[in-house]
């Protein structure tokens, strides 16, 4: 027998011997441990020669090859981590040879044949999992839980293996939904002598996913190309251990104010943050529809622990004094590469980026609360960032407004093999209150659905926001707005609009009164309240609005007034809204507390909530942005 020697590294958890078919977890920071020291814990997908399209044949640990080394005189070593210094648990797993003579007469091999043949070349339209392999599968699947880390994940330990094998992982439920799904990695042949297992799952995908994972060993019989187990034993033995360290919970985003504290001379400098990416606190808001046509303002989901051909700057291994909490936010790809980390694939996500709109569009779900002291025009971000593309810019959505696309000179760094630090210039769009900040990737990738992974796209950043004070003592900003999406109004239609006060603080608004008269040409006018951002409302009223509301630092509390337009009504209503400062708030800027509200227009029957980043501002974005790629450094060339 021509055989060859292989080196492979695993890492498994303490797993116990038993024969039922039940999950063994995965939990991070403690090992797991699979063997096959009991037959019964293990099945393959090997057909016998006399049924190719029957029953799985029956596995035995009671023959052995004169050239197999003895389990039972082996040690691990150094290699095996935790292993190291324990004896092998562990025996020959195989079919016997269907030609079995036992004993010198047969060169040595043992056994308590007969040995029915069983194909070792499987066909998968017969069940095998690998074309050409058979392959014994562990019994129990592994559970990964929720808070492993699955970059880290590692399998180490010693096996014989004959002939040419691989480890195989199949996930139960892949991102993707798929319940197909193979990862493989190529383990050679050792037989003679224990072969090393050492498989890193931050170097390459070994395709574990969250929940339930198969792992086998699929084995090819190298010697003269059989077909069958006549004269052609196929064995396996293995002794491994599968490690993981824990994904950290990411940090909460900061809620203080962007706000100068008392005292703050103009020009001083503050500073809010780290803001920190990860798919919990950001979302992908927007795609290009399946024709290529329009913008849809639909949701896709984001992923943390993606990398592209292990390529990503981990952010675990940044040395000391660098360590960040953010993680690379990506929608994956369809179809990894053989080193994309997990390893499985992810949905398919349309629009990444379309001719004419520039980007995909990351969102950060917290909101950057600023103050009333500080200077609008001096609002930077500074921080380090990684992009998978190129020409990735930022920007800046107020409450209630459209958001603000002014992208000259606010590129951020290229690059996803390391963070690079950058500062932006100031950032138009800033308003106080709350703001929405986003991250917008080019690379001129359509779809994430292509070979190898590479049209992936990802972004990872920590990062500060930043401004001058100008001089003015803080105040407790109150303020109220009111806001319509619609250009008319018709006589005896029922309207609905929204009237939002909000405190950008930096003092609490414990027992503001919020008032409103509404339009003399509205009547029947009914009204509901919702607390948002921390702030406590759960009032109802009728008529003009008056309600004592508290307001945290950073809330918003969003009014719904319906009512019918009186039959002689026409054009625009006007409303006019106010907010009182709570007793014992010292407030120097009284404009700060009411405003009048400018025209609240209604359309019949239609519901006006506060804009988010709607249709009209997608076309926004499209027309401010078009150009940029124009300036921007063109899509890598990946190999495939």
């Amino acid at each position: 027998m021509n055989k060859q020697t292989a080196f492979f590294a695993v890492t498994v958890v303490a797993l116990g011997a038993a024969s039922s078919v039940q999950a063994a977890t995965l939990a991070c920071g403690t090992p797991l441990r699979i063997s096959t020291a009991n037959v019964a814990n293990w099945s393959t997908d090997a057909r016998y020669v006399s049924a190719p399209t029957g029953a799985p044949a029956t596995i035995r640990d009671d023959y052995k090859w004169n050239g197999w080394f003895d389990p039972a005189t082996q040690t691990h070593g150094a290699s095996s981590g935790s292993l190291n210094g324990q004896p092998f648990a562990g025996k020959w797993l195989s079919f016997g040879d269907s030609s079995f003579v036992d004993g010198a007469a047969n060169g040595g091999n043992t056994g308590s044949g007969t040995y029915p043949a069983v194909i070792t070349n499987g066909d998968t339209d017969n069940g095998a999992w690998v074309a050409g392999r058979v392959t014994f599968i562990y019994n129990e699947p592994i559970n990964i839980a929720s808070n492993v880390n699955l970059s880290t994940i590692r399998i180490r330990g010693a096996g014989g293996f004959d002939d040419n094998t691989q480890l195989v992982v199949r996930p139960a439920t892949p991102p993707s939904g798929a319940t197909d799904w193979l990862r493989m990695q190529n383990l050679g042949g050792s037989y003679a002598a224990p072969g090393i297992v050492n498989e890193d799952g931050s170097q390459v995908g070994l395709g574990f996913y969250y929940g339930d994972n198969t792992l086998g060993f699929a084995v090819q019989n190298t010697f003269s190309a059989p077909t069958t187990s006549q004269g052609n034993p196929t064995g396996l033995m293995a002794d491994i251990e599968i490690t993981a360290d824990c994904a950290a919970e990411p940090a909460p985003q900061p809620t203080t104010i962007l706000a100068c504290p008392a005292g703050s001379q103009a020009g001083d400098e503050v500073r809010v943050g780290p803001f920190t990416t990860n798919a919990r606190d950001w979302k992908w808001l927007w795609r290009t529809n399946a024709a290529g046509t329009a913008v849809e303002n639909v949701e896709q989901p984001l992923f943390d622990n993606y990398s592209w051909a292990g390529a990503y700057v981990n952010p675990a291994s940044l040395p000391a004094g660098q360590e960040t909490n953010a993680r690379w936010i990506s929608p994956g790809t369809t179809s990894p590469s053989a080193s994309d980390i997990p390893g499985v694939p992810y949905p398919a996500a349309s629009g990444q980026s379309k001719s004419g709109f520039h980007a995909s569009v990351f969102v950060m779900n917290q909101p950057v609360t600023v103050g009333s002291n500080v200077d609008l025009a001096s609002i930077k971000v500074d921080g380090r960032f990684g992009f998978d593309n190129y020409g990735n810019s930022i920007f800046v959505q107020p409450a209630g407004g459209a958001p603000v696309f002014d992208n000259s000179g606010l590129y951020l760094p290229n690059g996803w093999t390391s963070l690079q630090t950058a500062t932006t210039p100031a950032i138009p769009g800033f308003a106080r209150g709350q703001n929405t900040i986003g991250l917008m990737l080019d690379g001129g990738e359509a779809t994430n659905d292509c070979a190898n992974g590479g049209c992936a796209m990802a972004a990872i950043a920590d990062f500060y926001v930043t401004a001058a004070c100008t001089g003015e003592p803080p105040s407790a900003d109150l303020s109220i707005t009111n806001t319509s999406a619609s250009t008319s109004v018709a006589p005896g239609a029922t309207v609905t609009y929204t009237i939002t006060a909000s405190n950008a603080g930096p003092t609490d608004a414990t027992g503001a009164t919020v008032t409103a008269t509404l339009p003399a040409a509205l009547t029947g006018a009914t009204w509901t309240c919702a607390g948002a951002g921390g702030g406590t409302c759960a009032a109802s009223g009728s008529g003009n609005i008056s309600d004592t509301v508290n307001l945290p630092v950073g809330a918003t509390v969003t009014y719904t007034v319906t009512a019918k337009v009186a039959a002689t009504a026409s054009g625009s209503l006007t409303s006019t809204a106010s907010i009182a400062a709570p007793a014992g708030v010292d407030d120097p800027t009284p404009a700060n507390n009411s405003a009048t509200a400018s025209s609240v227009v209604a359309t019949p029957g239609a519901a006006t909530p506060v804009p988010a980043l709607d249709l009209a501002a997608l076309a926004l974005l499209g027309s401010l942005s078009a150009g940029i790629g124009a300036f921007a450094l063109r899509r890598r060339q990946r190999g495939q």
